[in-house]
């Protein structure tokens, strides 16, 4: 089976999932079933541990439900012992406080989840574990790395995914869960893991494309000349910035996987060995991504190097060409001098013709003249260090 075929039939599966009932909110609207955990906009979906089927639910539902789950009274919830994946996307940020408040979420992590512009961190708290992670993607129709924020609040059998827009990253672990040995949510903590794993191959590809990219430009630096060196220095430009911002985000990720590593209360033990697993992918996408910014470096000094040579090429060849005008120069302009002189309109050493009693005062003066202005301007040349 292609990947075409394979994401139609893991779509198809929620939708349908999706569009077999209509919910009813409290004051009797009719909720549209037929959007999915892919869809835009704003939803409340949960998903349960015995199957696949992904329930969308009005926000008063969902308090009805969770009020009903941590009601310590229910016998059927302790001996059941179901786990939950509850999926938030868009949610007013009153509906958000609400329901921090059902959970007895601390304040201040109800206000990073309401901001969503909080750095990627894993904090440990009583009953629960809150993780905040981004994913990365390029822009619709551009080449630029957008951010998305995805906050995820663990308790011992529920996960809850606040976002507030579609995630790449959701679609692979719909994936995930599907070909699971369990054929649905295998537990709450191993939603950390489908999710880490999920945004960790996003952050594959970019890795992968940015060293080909590199790759590309190492061949290019010492082939390229003249004006195409122009847009190979702004790809190499481009290239460093987005290196830098894979860098930061892929750091993050690592630093949140070794925190998890060191919790032995909500994260399953035999999860361990599969956020091993994600932490070691982690590892070698930093290694390619230093490899990647020492590349880039030396491609840039390559660059400069190169471009100071061409330089120096040209200033050589402009230093030839004004040696030979000078070489000119000098034969010509003593010549050019002496003919001015010998042309004045006076009389002149060595001339006949003239009457008696003429003299040189005209030619004397003229010639006081000219050596007094080449005295003054060679001076002023001097003081400004032309000369």
């Amino acid at each position: 089976m292609n990947n075409n075929e394979y994401e139609f039939d893991v779509l198809n599966e929620s939708q349908g999932a999706a569009t077999e009932s209509t919910s009813v909110c409290s004051n009797g609207t009719n909720i549209n079933n037929r959007k999915t955990l892919l869809s835009e906009g704003k939803h409340i979906f949960i998903t349960n541990q015995t199957s696949l089927m992904n329930e969308l639910v009005s926000f008063e539902e969902l308090k009805t439900f969770l009020k009903d789950q941590l009601n310590e009274n229910n016998k059927e919830r302790m001996e059941n012992k179901i786990h939950y994946w509850v999926d938030l996307q868009s949610l007013e940020n009153s509906e958000i406080s609400e329901i921090c408040d059902i959970l007895s979420i601390h304040p201040l992590t109800k206000k990073d989840i309401i901001r969503q512009e909080t750095r990627e961190k894993c904090e440990f708290f009583s009953n629960h574990i809150f993780l905040v992670v981004n994913e990365i993607h390029y822009a619709p129709g551009s080449n630029v790395l957008v951010a998305a924020t995805l906050n995820m609040l663990l308790f011992p059998r529920m996960v809850f995914t606040f976002h507030q827009e579609e995630l790449q990253s959701t679609y692979q672990v719909i994936r995930m869960m599907k070909y699971n040995q369990s054929g649905g949510l295998p537990s709450s903590g191993w939603m950390i893991y489908a999710f880490l794993d999920s945004i960790v191959d996003i952050y594959i590809d970019l890795v992968d494309k940015i060293m080909l990219e590199t790759q590309s430009l190492d061949e290019l630096v010492l082939v390229l000349s003249g004006i195409k060196q122009n847009e190979l220095f702004t790809r190499i430009g481009l290239a460093g910035r987005r290196v830098t911002n894979l860098h930061s985000g892929v750091f993050g990720k690592s630093e949140i996987i070794s925190v998890l590593l060191r919790d032995e209360k909500l994260i399953p033990t035999d999860m361990m060995r599969y956020l091993k697993n994600v932490q070691d992918h982690i590892l070698r996408m930093l290694q390619k991504l230093t490899l990647s910014q020492r590349l880039l470096s030396n491609l840039n000094n390559i660059y400069m190097a190169r471009v100071s040579l061409e330089v120096s090429d040209a200033s050589n060849s402009v230093n030839r060409n004004m040696r030979k005008f000078t070489a000119i120069s000098t034969i010509f302009i003593p010549l050019t001098l002496l003919a001015g002189i010998m042309g004045m309109n006076v009389r002149l050493p060595g001339m006949v013709g003239f009457p008696h009693g003429d003299t040189y005062y005209f030619f004397i003066g003229i010639i006081s003249i000219m050596v007094l202005f080449s005295l003054i301007v060679g001076g002023l040349f001097k003081r400004a260090k032309w000369l």
